[in-house]
């Protein structure tokens, strides 16, 4: 699997999975595991408490931009560009982002909560 260098340091890799299908489906669980990715429990429609849509957002806006996906190698080869452009210190602010974010979420008594705007 073709990594970002800063990926090449981690000992693990988990997948945050939200309960979307896609998350779900069976040849996504077979390339997950055959990566040997794990799977992080993570409670199902929880977009406030999900830095990993901020990212996958960011990652489609360039995909869409710069890219015509006609196939799914082209798709693949997008989708690792845009990866490679998002800059470490997007990713360390989604990181940081975690403890705010739980507490908007108890402020709201687990209600949603406009958040996941604000990158």
């Amino acid at each position: 699997m073709a990594q970002a260098p800063y990926i090449q340091g981690l000992h693990q890799i988990a997948l945050m999975k939200d309960g979307a299908p896609i998350h779900t489906a069976r040849i996504s669980n077979e390339w997950r595991t055959a990566n040997g990715i794990i799977k992080m429990p993570w409670p199902a429609h929880s977009p406030d408490l999900n830095p990993i849509k901020n990212l996958s957002k960011k990652m489609k806006i360039h995909v869409i931009k710069h890219y015509k996906a006609w196939k799914m190698d082209d798709l693949q080869v997008a989708i690792t560009a845009a990866w490679n452009k998002i800059p470490v210190n997007f990713l360390n602010q989604l990181l940081h982002s975690m403890a705010k974010r739980m507490e908007v979420v108890i402020n709201a008594n687990g209600g949603s909560t406009r958040w996941q705007d604000l990158f």
